[in-house]
């Protein structure tokens, strides 16, 4: 059989008759706790939110190496059927646009005469968090080629 629950009398549940009173469980967070979690968090983006976006800074560096590096493989073909260099973007064949695939670097063409080239990739407005590579560069003489400014730009 189950147990009944009696109500005394005056009304009351006999538990409580004797004046002790039962607290409803809490509900929610108190503000001081609310607060710490809230200065944790901040803490936390301070610190991991510029590391982030330098590893998104370095990881987009892909975009305008494989820009330079299409780049690079067109003006040899060009080589090939004319003898010399294109002297400008617009003269090589094929899908040549003055921006990377993803949009983050801005190409430019230096001719420096039918030998000899310069491929620059300039990092727009979304890559400018990219301080250390502003510009990465192909320079082409011949059969060497020269990547600049520095290995680490170029580094995978």
């Amino acid at each position: 059989m189950a147990p009944r629950c009696t109500v005394s009398p005056q009304g009351r549940h006999p538990a409580r008759a004797h004046g002790a009173q039962r607290r409803p469980p809490r509900a929610g967070f108190s503000l001081p706790e609310i607060s710490v979690v809230l200065v944790v968090v901040a803490v936390l983006a301070t610190l991991a939110v510029p590391s982030f976006l330098d590893q998104l800074a370095r990881s987009r560096r892909s975009d305008a190496r494989s820009a330079l590096q299409s780049l690079q493989w067109q003006q040899e073909r060009y080589h090939q059927a004319h003898g010399r260099y294109a002297q400008a973007l617009a003269d090589l064949r094929g899908r040549v646009v003055d921006r990377s695939a993803a949009g983050h670097y801005r190409m430019e063409l230096l001719s420096q005469g039918p030998e000899h080239y310069v491929v620059l990739a300039h990092a727009e407005p979304s890559q400018a968090r990219d301080r250390e590579c502003p510009t990465l560069a192909l320079q082409v003489r011949g059969a060497i080629t020269e990547r600049q400014p520095s290995t680490t730009c170029w580094a995978q």
